[in-house]
């Protein structure tokens, strides 16, 4: 009986904490339907994300992603509760003036025991890297 209990809560417990993870993006943050791309240099994105890394994030808790990943990994805690939190450039292709031209979205990604303090951290992340990269480059239409 008490084995079965002990297993029973185990899992409980896994289900619970892999239940709280969320990905969002750049591409359509508002849902109008017009998904796009920055056209901005790998660069340029480099330093957009990790700007808004800095500013959610202590910097000594920022780590570089490795290739071929462009982005940075780091962690918030609430309480005894800690988030892994990711933001990641992709490189896509748009259309921009019936021209095909290469830029990147932005994804940001959370996972862990915190949602409370990951999710809100994830928005502002896709966010203020979104205006950043519109205000540094123009935007194009996502080729699907």
């Amino acid at each position: 009986m008490f084995t079965i209990l002990k297993k029973s809560m185990i899992l409980i417990l896994l289900l619970v904490v892999s239940a709280c993870s969320n990905t969002i993006s750049s591409l359509d943050p508002n849902q109008t339907g017009s998904d796009h791309v920055y056209l901005i240099s790998k660069q340029v994105a480099t330093r957009i994300m990790f700007a808004a890394m800095k500013i959610e994030i202590d910097e000594k808790n920022i780590k570089v992603l490795t290739s071929p990943l462009v982005g940075y990994e780091g962690s918030v805690q609430w309480g005894v509760d800690k988030d892994k939190i990711t933001l990641l450039a992709k490189s896509m292709k748009g259309m921009k003036g019936g021209v095909e031209v290469e830029g990147y979205a932005f994804f940001a990604t959370h996972s862990g025991t915190a949602p409370a303090a990951g999710e809100p951290t994830i928005e502002r992340l896709i966010d203020r890297v979104a205006k950043d990269a519109e205000l540094l480059g123009q935007k194009a239409e996502l080729l699907k």
